[in-house]
Order: structure tokens, then C-alpha cells, then sequence
């Protein structure tokens, strides 16, 4: 559901609340996580059913609940018999919520009760008018967004933790203070403050704090409490929502004065800043500020003239001139913020309803494990693994920016390792995945440490960078020579080659050279060519290349740095006159000293030259926030039919239409579960688009071409909600017709309509029809018929095919296994297919699920309990192997030998199906010959010739293990080696081997799984390929795509 701020015309800090941090949640007015009610009436506390009255409560069967009876009240009287109570006789602080309807609940002891119905029996009212029943995970329920940039809630870097050693109201003393700073914010128990001042008093591991931040209440504290540091930009207690900043989208200013522009006298002060004026409200934030002043206080400002001012305490006192005395001029600098007020930021949130809330959690802070090329990284909450969450998605922000589910993150892990991690996509989607640990911005990986500002030292005895000069001698031959003048400096050596420019001289054939360089002069010159034709009395003018730019050069660390380089400029003094990053670079930290390498030194400088060295000022990391507030869908990306026109568009899943529809009577709001995106920003339903429900979604404003698009659909739990196809025998291009009723004349029957869009799993959209048979009676109804479209179409300007979905092909990739699969194998071998089970699709398959069937198993028993049945599902498999042609057959006493070649008309050498040239076969492998044409029969032994593999019974066809691999020549093909009993009679002298000789076929197939236990299956290789023909089958359990470009 989506919910508005309780603040004036849903502005934030307009004139009369600026500076203002919390504002109450409501969605169509009513709080959504905080119900208030009167406890002592009866028409609100229902005794005689147990039942609790209140309009819109929200809740869900099986949801927490804070029950507290108010300030001054008593709470509600139970039956001390009721389930769960424990002889207790008035109603619990925690309980659960048993939904009766939209406006009724009752009330249980226990979530297992509550799904039960088994409720709380009530005996009598409670005392007082301020009753409460209040929600929990709040902050993992919602999406906030400002400006449109989605906000994080209040979550813990897991580690960066200290024990609290004192506490005097806001004077706190903790173990250990490095890993705080000014400004974070850190939590004691259930109370959240913010930090003011580190080492406060001079006093060191001593803070000056502000108390219960972030809507929390001020909480009494020991000595060895524990002192988190937590961050985020809001927190929601009961109704409120508190942001960590003034949510507004003007501009703000800082303006400082001291204690000495302070004048007592005319109770003023003067600031270097003409920006106020006479009604202004600033924030004052001072350690010592003027009496009666006091820090974090508004005030509003009366201006006496340029740069002059006083305080008042309200608007209408700054009006009438009415300014606070002031009795002393306090101590130090004072800083009054001010925002310039123009329009309030815009606000959408949304509160995310299901009827479990087990799985919602706020994920620990995972950004200090951020390295730029690390992938994955374990999920916990509040320091504990998190499970089951793999197949829901929450908001994953970096850097406030929404992470695309299964196009930027994956979750991974789940209930067996009782861990889940979160995987980054980076570059995974590119043609060869690679990973910079130079440029880790071209990696697409959450990064850490980079460089935001560097000190300089300057150093002395660098290079400036001087172009060299020279002068051309010309010879009586009227070819040129170079004298070289000034030798210049800052010259590099490097790929870049310098050269000798030739301008003038009227010559026949112009002259050119190059040059080297050693220790940052030209060397040496080389007059590649002369030229012809020059003359002593028309010399012509030489131009060496200038150095070149002491760009990019690298900035060298000893510590945990790496990939920064910079521009550097060297001035006529050899010192370092200026520099700009080109690379941040990453894994920096504060302090981190870093030098050059590269420029070149003045020569015999000696023991005075100096290193430049760079220090690390300040270093920023990639911002991490997650959450799970319940399952989301990821549907179609349409974004392919922007065009700057178009604005309504149809919701597919899988390509095929999707209805979103809601029960009758429910208060869901269908235009809130769906999550867009384009170019990353979150949609703001009922403005930026409108979605009542169907299978279409209609835009204020034409998107744009080009831009990015994801659309999610909120699910809640797998329990919450169920899909249906919309009109699945139905499409676009269609024809209908609308009959008449059989028991009516009129309306008569109308004419064919096309059909332009499937609306709902109902509704379908025509052309604009104007013929007969119109009528607006709803009543009875009239039939339909359907005409599937029998030629391709242009509709809507899109050409719409006659195919049908249905009409094509059902293929699963099938293959026999070769070899026994025991009740724990992972491993399958089989006689083929590698190539359609993977790689005959776009994209390609890397990963599969299979069933292993053995139909030919002896079906005694069937029917009876005992009967197990011969089907098993493996999932997340892959598969390898080939095929090919034998060019070449070998004998030893107790082996074979077999050449293998992929054809060169194999469509494995094809790019897109592998590109393979050479077989991938490896020792251990099982194999099948087929087709072969010489031998007589031979049994097949294993690698370590303790087992007979298979018995060939027709020529050499049958199945085999290599006991080893060699290249043959060039690499072209592979002699694979097998084992075979002694006295084969074999004996394959004098046939020819290599291209042109074909003795036979091979293939093969390894499909790899998790596998660890299953049924047992088996094969009859003994009996040459009659027995494989009759073996347990492995099908691929998807249907093979048939339209692969």
C-alpha cells in the first residue's frame, strides 16, 4: 500500500516547519503500523467475541503485536485459562493477530495459536482512552523514496563495535572510539544518538552526543553496554517515521560567527553572509552559543542591517522587531543552517503487506568486505546467517541505487547451508567475463577505499617538461644534418616515438629523423632521412617533439592501495606545482602515503632531491543497504517498445501475458504492487503511472527510446497470492465476434473485430468498432466467438505472426546413459547429446534440471507400497562432451588406440556452439563407437583393469574408458588409449591414419550435478550398443526453444 506524510500540503519544511525530522505515516489517513484505540469501550473491545474493533487495522493472521494500555490506563482483563496465557489475567504485551476482517481481530498468545484461531477470551474493558496495539519490523516493510532516490532504513555494520565505560546525559565514555567520527550514528540498547563531538573536552575514547535520535526514547544505560554503529537515513517508530536529515530539496547554507561578533549590548551578532532576512529560520548549532540560546534550537532572525542581526523566538517576534536578550556572548564558533525554501522534496513509500513476515529483515552492512573485484558476500541480520530468503528479492541499494533482481544481484545458498550470500553480477554478462585489478570501475563490483582527496608535498628535483632545440647543418651534398642545442627535459622513454620536424628550405625531397632520450634529454639523433636538395642560403627550421604530458602516472602505495594515477604538472622550481586524479584507484585508506614513478629526476641532484609524496586525505566506499520484505517477481522488460509515443504497455512473464487481479472487498491498492524503474528511478504510482489491475500498464508520459526498464511485481508470499495467464488460447491479431443472445432479436449479431491488446485474464481490446449490435445492456449475456489469425498482420504498426505457441515443436534433448549410476553418484556418463542439451538455444544453457527414467524396468510390484518407481529429477546440471570421426586404429597387447577428429564441417567448430576443434575427452571418461567397420568384437576393460566396462559385440562398437590421452602431430586430432582383455586377436597393421581415413564414429557426454543421494539405475553395456539402446534415459525436463538464430 502506498501512505502519505502527515505534513502541510505533503511539503516538507515549509515556512512554519522547517528543520523538521519526523512526520506520521498514513495511508488514506489511517496509521498503518500503529493503531490507537479506546480501551475501555465496549463497541471497540468486543467481550462476547473476543474480538477488537478498529477501522482498517491492517494486520495479518499470525503478525506480532505490542499491546500497551497508555499512560495512566489499565489494561484489558483476560481469561487466565485462555491457550497459551499462562495463568495470566491481564491481556499480554506481545500478541498475535488472528484477522477476522478488514475492520475486526482477535488476538492470540502465541503465532502457532493465532494460524490456529485459537484467541485470547477477553472478560473486561481496560481503563483509559489511549490504548495501542503497534506493529513490528516497520523499517523492513516499507520502500521510501525521496527526490525519487530510494532511502535506506537504520541497519549495523556487523564488527564495528565498542563497550559503553560511562554515561552522564549527553557525555558518554566508550572503550575504544577509532571506529567512530562526527556525525555517525551509533545505538545503545533501543536508543539510537548521533554523535556531536569526538574527544570531547580533550578527553580521549570521550563523545559529545545528541540523545534519543531517530525517533527513539532516551533509555537508561550500564557500563559494559554494547555501542553499535548503525547507519541509514530513517527509522519508523509506531507511526512516525524519523529521517537522519532534513528531508528537504532546497538549498542549504552554513554560516559561522564567534563568540567576538557577538555584541550583548544590541543583543546582535554580525556573519559574513548578506543571505538573511527578516523572518529566516536557522538552526543553531554551537558547543558554548550565547546565553539564553541554546544548540539544535530554531530561531528566526531579525535583520538590523548588512550583515547584522538578532534572534527572536518566532516568526511574529522577528516581524515586530522583538529580539531575545542576550546576557553573555558564549565561547567559540557558532554555525546557523539555514535552507534556502523553494519547493519540498517529493516523498512515495509504501508498505508492503503479506501474511508472514518471518523472512522480513534489515541485512547487516556488508560494504567494508567491498573490494572492487570480490563477487559474493555472506548475508546476516544483526550478526545472525539468514536462510530461505533465496527465492524472495527485497531492495538492495548501492549507493541509494535500486540493484536489478537477477540482472544485477542474485541470492545464493539457503536452507541446507544455512547460509545465503549475495552475488554482484559485474561483468558476468559480457561476451569473456573479466575483472581489472587496475580499473575496478570497469568492473561493475561494489568498491571500497576510493581516493577523494590527496595532500601534496611537492617534493624537489623533478623535470620540468622544456622542449629540446637544435639547429640543421646543411652538407655540400644538400642533405641536412643535426646540431643538437638545448638537450630539453621531463623527455620519457616509452612506446611513443619522438621525432625531428623539417620545416622549410624549398629542399627536393624533405628531411625527417627521430631521436632517443636517456635520463630525461634527447640522447641521440638520427637522420632517418637526409633530404636532397638544400642550400646553405635557405636553412630550414628544426623542431623537435615536445615531452610528453606527465599523464596517468601511477601513484605507487606500500600499503593496501592500488590503480591510482594522476596528472602532474612540475614547475621551473622541480617541485610538484599541481595535480589531477585520473584513476581513483581502490582499497586506499586514510592517511595511506603514496609516491610517483616515472618523471624523471634533475641529474646529479644529489642527496637534496625529495619525494613528492601524495597522502590519502579522504577516502569514500560504496554504500550498502538490503532488505526483505517479501517475494518479487521479476517480469518482462518492455523497454524495447519505447518510443517517446507509446505509453500503454502489456505485463508479460516468459512472454506470455500476465493478470494481476485482487479478490473483491480487498483494500489492496493494485497500482502499488508493481515496482518500475526507468533509468533506475522508482515510478510513482497513480502519478508517473497508472495500474488498476490486468495485464496493462499505462504511463503519464511516453518513455523515452533507449531508456532502461525493470518491472517487478510483488508477490508476498508463495501463499498470498496465485497467477493466471491472461486468455491463454486468445492472442493478438485474433479475430472476435459477438453473437446475439439465442433468446433475443436484438442487439444483432456484430461483425469481426481484431484483437489489439489482452487487457485481463477477462478483457480484450479491439479495434474501434462502429458497426451493428452495439449495445450498452449488460445483461443477458451474449456469446462469443473466436477466429485464431490465419495471416500475419500489421496491428498497431507491429507486424503480429500467425504462429501460435501451441503449434510448435515439444522437444526434450533425450540420451541413454553408459555407465551405472549408483545411489550417490554425481557424475553421469552418457552416449551424446552434449551439444542440443546445451548449446542449441540463445543463450546457451549452462545449467539445467534432468529426469533419469528408466522405462524398461521390471514393473512386478507396481501398485503396492514398496514399489519404487523408476523416475528421478536432478536439478542445476551441466554437461560436457563431443562427437566425432575415428581416423586411426592402433593395437597393443592389451589396449587400443583410437585417433579422434572433429570433422571440420562438425558444427561444434561453429562459434556459437563452442567453437571446439579439438575433443575435450580426459583420462577416466566413458565413450561410445558406433559405425565402426573393422574388428570382430572385443571386451572393454576399465582404467585400472579390474572391471569389464563393455563387450563389443558387431566390429569395435560398444563402450569404453580412457586409461590415457596423447595430441597425434600437430595437435589436430587425439589418441585416446583404452584397456581390453588380453588376446584380443586384433591386429590393425597396415591401415592408414589421418584425414580421409574413417573407421568409425565416437561420442560422449558428462553430465555434472550436486548429487549426493537418489535412486540406483543401470545399464547393460555387455551386450555391445543392443544394450545401451535399452538403458535408463536422461531428458532434459525443459522444452528445447525452436527458434535459435
Amino acid at each position: 500500500m502506498g501512505f502519505e506524510l502527515g505534513s502541510v500540503n505533503k511539503k516538507y519544511n515549509t515556512g512554519s516547519e522547517t528543520f523538521r525530522y519526523s512526520f506520521h505515516l498514513t495511508h488514506d489517513g489511517n496509521p498503518i503500523f500503529y493503531k490507537a484505540f479506546d480501551g475501555s469501550s465496549t463497541s471497540q473491545v468486543l467481550l462476547g467475541s473476543d474480538t477488537f474493533v478498529i477501522d482498517n487495522h491492517y494486520f495479518v493472521t499470525g503478525e506480532p503485536l505490542y499491546y500497551n494500555a497508555g499512560s495512566g490506563g489499565s489494561s484489558i482483563n483476560i481469561d487466565s485459562s485462555s491457550p497459551g496465557v499462562g495463568g495470566a489475567t491481564t491481556l499480554p504485551q506481545k500478541v498475535y493477530a488472528i484477522k477476522i476482517a478488514e475492520n475486526k481481530f482477535k488476538v492470540a498468545a502465541a503465532a502457532t495459536l493465532a494460524i490456529a484461531g485459537s484467541a485470547i477470551n477477553l472478560t473486561s474493558v481496560g481503563i483509559g482512552t489511549s490504548h495501542s496495539f503497534t506493529a513490528e519490523k516497520q523499517n523492513s516493510k516499507c520502500i521510501i523514496a525521496l527526490d525519487n532516490i530510494i532511502q535506506s532504513p537504520i541497519y549495523k555494520r556487523v564488527g564495528s563495535t565498542t563497550t559503553l565505560s560511562s554515561i552522564n546525559d549527553r557525555i558518554i565514555n566508550v572503550s575504544d572510539i577509532s571506529i567512530f567520527k562526527n556525525y555517525d550514528l551509533i545505538q545503545i540498547n533501543n536508543e539510537i544518538m548521533r554523535i556531536q563531538v569526538i574527544g570531547f573536552n580533550g578527553i580521549p575514547n570521550q563523545m559529545l552526543v545528541d540523545r534519543s535520535w531517530m525517533g527513539t526514547s532516551l533509555g537508561s544505560h550500564s557500563v559494559g553496554d554494547t555501542v553499535q554503529l548503525v547507519f541509514g537515513d530513517y527509522n519508523i517508530v509506531k507511526d512516525v517515521i524519523t529521517f537522519a536529515d532534513v528531508p528537504f530539496g532546497g538549498i542549504k547554507y552554513t554560516v559561522g560567527f564567534t563568540s567576538s561578533n557577538v555584541n550583548i549590548t544590541s543583543n546582535s551578532f554580525t556573519a559574513l553572509s548578506d543571505i538573511f532576512t527578516t523572518g529566516s529560520e536557522v538552526l543553531l548549532r554551537s558547543l558554548t552559543p550565547p546565553t539564553p540560546l541554546v544548540s539544535n534550537n530554531n530561531y528566526f532572525l531579525i535583520k538590523n542591517s548588512a550583515n547584522n542581526y538578532s534572534f527572536a523566538t518566532s516568526l511574529d517576534n522577528a516581524n515586530a522587531g522583538i529580539a531575545i536578550t542576550l546576557t553573555n556572548a558564549g565561547i567559540g564558533t557558532n554555525n546557523l543552517v539555514y535552507v534556502d525554501i523553494t519547493n519540498g522534496s517529493s516523498f512515495q513509500g509504501r508498505s508492503f503487506i503479506r501474511s508472514n513476515y518471518d523472512g522480513n529483515i534489515v541485512i547487516d552492512d556488508i560494504s567494508q568486505n567491498f573490494t572492487g573485484i570480490a563477487k559474493t558476500f555472506t548475508i546476516t541480520s544483526s550478526g545472525v546467517n539468514t536462510t530461505g530468503i533465496t527465492s524472495d528479492y527485497g531492495a538492495i541499494l548501492v549507493n541509494n541505487i535500486f540493484q536489478k533482481p537477477e540482472v544485477d544481484y542474485n541470492f545464493i545458498g539457503g536452507t541446507s547451508t544455512g547460509i545465503t550470500s549475495v552475488t554482484f553480477t559485474g561483468n558476468s554478462n559480457a561476451v569473456a567475463e573479466a575483472y581489472s585489478t587496475s580499473d575496478v570501475n570497469a568492473n561493475k563490483l561494489p568498491r571500497k577505499g576510493l581516493i577523494v582527496s590527496l595532500a601534496n608535498s611537492e617534493g624537489y628535483g623533478y623535470q620540468p617538461r622544456y622542449v629540446g632545440t637544435g639547429t640543421a647543418v646543411v652538407s655540400g651534398f644538400g642533405t641536412i644534418t643535426v646540431a643538437l642545442g638545448y638537450s630539453g627535459s621531463g623527455y620519457r622513454n616509452g612506446p611513443t616515438t619522438y621525432r625531428i620536424h623539417v620545416d622549410g628550405g624549398n629542399s627536393t625531397t624533405g628531411a625527417a629523423g627521430t631521436f632517443t632520450v636517456i635520463n630525461g634529454n634527447i640522447d641521440k639523433i638520427f637522420m632517418n632521412t637526409p633530404g636532397v636538395g638544400y642550400t646553405w642560403t635557405n636553412v630550414p627550421k628544426i623542431t623537435f617533439d615536445a615531452p610528453i604530458a606527465y599523464d596517468d602516472i601511477q601513484l605507487i602505495s606500500s600499503s593496501t592501495g592500488i590503480g591510482a594515477s594522476a596528472s602532474i604538472v612540475v614547475g621551473s622550481g622541480l617541485s610538484i606545482t599541481s595535480f589531477q586524479l585520473n584513476n581513483i584507484g581502490y582499497g586506499y585508506t586514510v592517511g595511506e602515503q603514496l609516491r610517483i614513478a616515472g618523471i624523471p629526476t634533475v641529474t646529479g641532484i644529489g642527496t637534496t632531491f625529495a619525494n613528492a609524496i601524495f597522502t590519502v586525505q579522504q577516502t569514500r566506499d560504496d554504500k550498502f543497504t538490503g532488505w526483505v520484505f517479501g517475494k518479487l517477481q521479476v517480469l518482462d522488460d518492455f523497454s524495447a517498445e519505447f518510443d517517446g509515443v507509446k505509453t500503454t504497455f502489456t505485463i508479460t512473464e516468459n512472454g506470455i501475458p500476465l493478470s494481476i487481479e485482487k479478490i473483491v472487498g480487498s483494500p489492496i491498492d493494485l497500482s502499488d504492487v508493481l515496482l518500475i524503474f526507468i533509468n533506475d528511478v522508482l515510478q510513482k504510482p497513480n502519478s508517473a503511472y497508472t495500474f488498476d489491475g490486468g495485464t496493462q500498464v499505462t504511463f503519464a508520459e511516453p518513455p523515452v527510446a533507449g531508456s532502461s526498464l525493470q518491472i517487478l511485481f510483488y508477490r508476498g508470499t508463495d501463499a498470498d497470492i496465485s497467477t493466471a495467464t491472461a486468455l491463454s488460447t486468445l492472442k493478438i491479431g485474433d479475430g472476435v465476434t459477438i453473437l446475439r443472445n439465442p433468446n433475443q432479436i436484438i442487439p444483432i449479431e456484430q461483425s469481426e473485430r481484431i484483437v489489439r491488446a489482452i487487457v485481463s485474464r477477462d478483457t480484450v481490446q479491439t479495434n474501434i468498432y462502429r458497426g451493428q449490435g452495439i449495445s450498452q445492456a449488460t445483461s443477458p449475456l451474449r456469446p462469443i466467438v473466436w477466429c485464431p489469425q490465419q495471416e500475419d498482420l500489421f496491428v498497431d504498426g507491429v507486424k503480429i505472426s500467425k504462429s501460435r505457441s501451441e503449434y510448435e515443436a515439444k522437444v526434450k534433448p533425450t540420451t541413454n546413459i553408459i555407465k551405472n549410476i549408483s545411489t550417490s553418484d554425481s557424475i553421469f556418463y552418457a552416449d551424446g547429446g552434449s551439444l542440443v542439451f546445451s548449446k542449441t538455444e540463445d543463450p546457451n544453457t549452462t545449467s539445467f534440471d534432468i529426469q533419469i527414467i528408466d522405462s524398461n524396468k521390471d514393473n512386478t510390484g507396481f501398485g503396492i507400497t514398496t514399489f519404487i518407481k523408476p523416475v528421478e529429477t536432478v536439478s542445476s546440471v551441466s554437461v560436457v562432451g563431443d562427437e566425432g570421426v575415428i581416423t586411426g586404429v592402433g593395437t597393443t597387447s592389451q589396449g587400443l588406440q583410437f585417433n579422434f577428429f572433429i570433422p571440420l564441417n562438425s558444427p561444434l567448430r561453429d562459434a556459437p556452439f563452442g567453437n571446439t576443434t579439438i575433443t575435450g575427452i580426459a583420462t577416466g571418461d566413458y565413450f561410445v563407437i558406433s559405425r565402426s567397420s573393422i574388428g570382430n568384437g572385443v571386451t572393454a576393460l576399465s582404467q585400472d583393469r579390474s572391471s569389464t566396462i563393455g563387450i563389443a559385440t558387431q566390429f569395435l562398437d560398444g563402450v569404453y574408458q580412457v586409461s590415457s590421452i596423447s595430441p597425434v602431430g600437430t595437435g589436430l586430432s587425439m589418441r585416446v588409449h583404452v584397456n581390453v582383455a588380453t588376446n584380443h586377436g586384433l591386429d590393425f597393421s597396415g591401415l592408414g591414419s589421418g584425414g580421409g581415413n574413417v573407421y568409425g564414429q565416437y561420442s560422449w557426454a558428462k553430465f555434472t550435478s550436486s548429487r549426493t543421494a537418489g535412486l540406483a539405475f543401470t545399464c547393460n553395456p555387455l551386450n555391445g550398443l543392443t544394450g545401451i539402446s535399452t538403458a535408463p534415459q536422461i531428458i532434459r525436463t525443459t522444452i528445447l526453444s525452436t527458434d535459435y538464430s
